[in-house]
């Protein structure tokens, strides 16, 4: 009976561990890098990216389609290609350059290709208010890691379960 017990400390243990440090994980936006091409001769946002210039943004917040405010975002997004047409009240210094949009949203603004990635034509509205729209000739894509870093949000999260289950294990040894 005794065993039981312990055995019932270390699980209550691990179960606390795990609403602790997991749940404030989840509830938090995406962090991502936002920037656009404003000027095509002098343009911090093209690739090759430097975080230096462009600060990550914590904890990313986008609107989302029928909803009033801002929320954490879910995906990051990066738009690349060249713009091959620009409506009249849009702005036409853009017609034939090459544009960098990263951002983040909450809607997975690609749901009905199933993919994360995609090259084609696209029109974009409204970006940083700039009027009218313009369209495009190139990739998107989205992520879901911070900074579109996969390897590093996915180490970061195994060593905090690894090190909180180690120390789960360390506290209830005092118990036994």
């Amino acid at each position: 009976m005794l065993l039981n017990a312990n055995i019932w400390k270390y699980l209550t243990g691990i179960i606390l561990h795990f609403l602790i440090i997991i749940k404030p994980l989840s509830s938090q936006g995406v962090s991502c890098y936002k920037c656009m091409t404003t000027d095509p001769t002098n343009d911090a946002c093209r690739d090759p990216f430097s975080s230096l210039l462009n600060p990550i943004q914590n904890d990313c917040q986008a609107t989302s389609v029928g909803k009033i405010g801002t929320f954490p975002a879910r995906y990051c997004v990066k738009i690349t290609g060249r713009v091959t047409s620009v409506d009249p009240n849009a702005n036409a210094s853009y017609l034939n350059t090459i544009l960098y949009y990263r951002t983040c949203v909450i809607d997975n603004i690609m749901d009905s290709t199933k993919s994360l990635e995609t090259t084609g034509n696209f029109r974009l509205q409204g970006l940083q208010g700039m009027q009218g729209s313009i369209r495009l000739q190139g990739f998107m894509s989205l992520c879901t890691a911070d900074g579109c870093n996969h390897s590093n949000l996915l180490h970061s999260s195994l060593s905090t379960i690894i090190i909180s289950l180690l120390l789960t294990r360390y506290i209830s040894g005092f118990y036994y």
